[in-house]
């Protein structure tokens, strides 16, 4: 008997503590984990796909606003994630499938696209199937979609920050997109970021290579994301510091992301190649202002590849 009540009690107190677990993450979901939200909304009929870079500096708000008199299917949805998680691989495509909306047909679909996103490490074996993202999110996430996910609270409650809710020092947004409050506010900060992130790179890519695996995802990727819509390769903007040390470690990406572009035939857009000057916070994430006036270059371009017409662009980009 005494057994009995004490399963209870263990079995209510587990109880109280998913549902109060459950209540704050409905309300603050996006405060305290950067991809709770992304397996919480609705499955998409377009979709950003990328790291942390896109991330932070793709917003979809400005992409609806822009295409919103267009027959594209939309709303867009941002399902990037971090570089620990977002490496080109059969594990990403198979989450990225799981989130679409099959029902979509005239979709836009935004690849960001960086070297480290499709390099191998010392340890690990592509060619035979180990990953180093395995049993991380999203790749450990069968549900992408429903609201509360308790297969995220189980499997994932170690990226919960629950100090985070009083920072709030960031958030994700209900469509994906990370917004980063947390910024330099003068020159010696941000050299300061921008030095600390310079010597993440270079830890992580004396043991990269690139991998043939990753590059061959990319290509099953598009192709299949073709059959839902129209597919946009970009490398977003980064510093020059940044550029000089991505063509020093890996100068053979370019050349093989214009291959495999060319043989699928979707548009790639090396916005490194534009003239264009926008704000980052450390060298390779753009600020809430650039990734605004980026998403609007983004979409002139997406637009232009379209033959869509579209007066709002100077007001979007301005």
């Amino acid at each position: 008997m005494q057994i009995r009540k004490l399963i209870l009690k263990l079995g209510l107190y587990g109880t109280i503590c998913i549902a109060i677990t459950s209540v704050i993450l409905l309300k603050y979901g996006g405060n305290i984990d950067y991809f709770y939200v992304k397996f919480t909304s609705p499955k998409a009929k377009s979709m950003i796909i990328g790291d942390s870079r896109s991330f932070q500096g793709v917003q979809p708000t400005v992409i609806n606003s822009y295409f919103k008199n267009s027959d594209l299917d939309l709303p867009m949805f941002n399902y990037s994630f971090t570089i620990a998680q977002a490496l080109i691989g059969p594990l990403y495509n198979q989450s990225i499938l799981k989130k679409i909306d099959k029902t979509s047909n005239n979709g836009v679909f935004i690849i960001s696209v960086t070297p480290e996103m499709f390099t191998e490490h010392k340890g690990y074996d592509s060619t035979s199937g180990i990953y180093r993202e395995e049993g991380q999110p999203p790749h450990n996430m069968n549900f992408v979609d429903v609201n509360p996910n308790f297969e995220y609270l189980v499997k994932n409650a170690s990226f919960f920050h629950f100090r985070s809710l009083f920072r709030q020092n960031s958030v994700v947004h209900k469509d994906g997109w990370l917004e980063e409050l947390n910024l330099p506010t003068n020159e010696i900060t941000f050299k300061s970021w921008e030095n600390n992130q310079v010597e993440l790179f270079l830890k992580d890519a004396k043991i990269s290579t690139l991998s043939e695996v990753r590059f061959k995802s990319l290509e099953e990727l598009i192709e299949i994301l073709k059959s839902y819509g129209q597919v946009f390769i970009i490398r977003m903007p980064i510093s020059e510091r940044f550029q000089e040390l991505e063509n020093e470690y890996f100068p053979e990406f370019e050349l093989k992301i214009d291959a495999i572009t060319a043989k699928v035939g979707v548009p790639y857009f090396n916005f490194n190649n534009y003239n264009i000057n926008l704000e980052t916070y450390d060298g390779h994430h753009l600020n809430k202002n650039g990734g605004k006036k980026f998403t609007g270059i983004l979409c002139d371009s997406i637009a232009n590849q379209l033959n869509i017409n579209n007066t709002k662009a100077a007001k979007l980009t301005n």
